[in-house]
């Protein structure tokens, strides 16, 4: 679809509220009559602005979006689902401490949505604060404590702290809730690697695999074959697979991102680095590049 332009989006803007705020002239007479909106068609109006602004964010208008809600919620700043979406969009527009605020606005508006709790405690994980994250994982978990998503998060904010054994116990906890969520399966294989358990790591990255056919257990699987097992010929063909349909995982720092331990980004290393691999692992930086 074509993106609209600043101009046509005014035009459409301008045609929504003139059809909402109704102006009547008076046949005789110098100066028009003008109606009034009452509460509910600013309402009215408030919900479709507030419509269109989530077509905006689903095709990547971000920053229209956003004008738009502003308005939106001049006309209605009770409704808690334009705060929730502004802080969407502002999200998407790498405006994360303005999204904290709509999403406080949303919580005095509605204190027991889980969803909102969620949310923060994200941007507070791409903001690299996850003890501050981990206070609204608890605040969300206490309004439900059977949320697989929850739990999971949980288990990422304890293994930046380098809390592993709490967060095996949130990974668990999360795969129990929901037996398919393989990344909370795939994250208990990276922590058990990291206690020295390699036979239970290769368990819980075979399982994630059956359920994905994902480049990260593919890859962490491959890894640990070779280094526990010296099973090169499996090894090398997970890894090519895993490093064709995602390149990125060559990096040290993108395997930091995903939370990879030490000993798994060594390991990683030492196994790119035999003779079978080199010409994968040259297409793999070149293609990530």
């Amino acid at each position: 679809m074509k993106k609209i332009t600043p101009i046509i989006f005014q035009i459409i803007l301008s045609f929504s509220i003139f059809d909402c705020f109704i102006i009547n002239r008076a046949s005789k007479a110098f100066l028009p009559i003008i109606n009034e909106p009452n509460q509910k068609e600013l309402e009215f109006t408030s919900i479709q602005l507030g419509k269109t602004a989530l077509q905006l964010i689903q095709f990547g208008q971000n920053e229209e979006a956003i004008k738009l809600l502003t308005l939106a919620l001049k006309l209605n700043p009770k409704e808690i689902d334009l705060w929730i979406s502004i802080a969407e969009a502002q999200i998407r527009s790498n405006k994360k401490y303005k999204a904290l605020s709509s999403l406080n606005e949303a919580i005095k508006l509605n204190p027991e949505e889980e969803s909102i709790y969620f949310t923060k405690a994200s941007i507070y994980m791409d903001l690299n604060n996850p003890q501050k994250a981990k206070t609204y994982i608890n605040k969300a978990l206490s309004i439900n404590k059977n949320d697989a998503r929850v739990y999971f998060q949980l288990g990422n904010a304890e293994l930046m702290l380098n809390n592993y054994e709490s967060a095996l116990i949130a990974f668990k906890k999360s795969s129990k809730i929901n037996s398919k969520f393989w990344q909370s399966i795939n994250n208990e294989g990276l922590i058990l690697y990291e206690l020295n358990n390699s036979k239970e790591a290769k368990s819980k990255f075979k399982l994630a695999l059956k359920i994905s056919n994902n480049a990260e257990p593919m890859l962490a699987l491959a890894i640990v074959l070779f280094s526990s097992d010296n099973d090169s010929i499996e090894s090398i063909k997970l890894a090519k697979n895993a490093l064709k349909s995602n390149p990125q995982y060559i990096s040290k720092d993108y395997q930091a991102k995903q939370l990879w331990g030490k000993k798994l980004q060594k390991s990683a290393q030492l196994f790119f680095k035999i003779e079978e691999m080199k010409k994968v692992v040259q297409e793999a930086k070149e293609k990530s590049q």
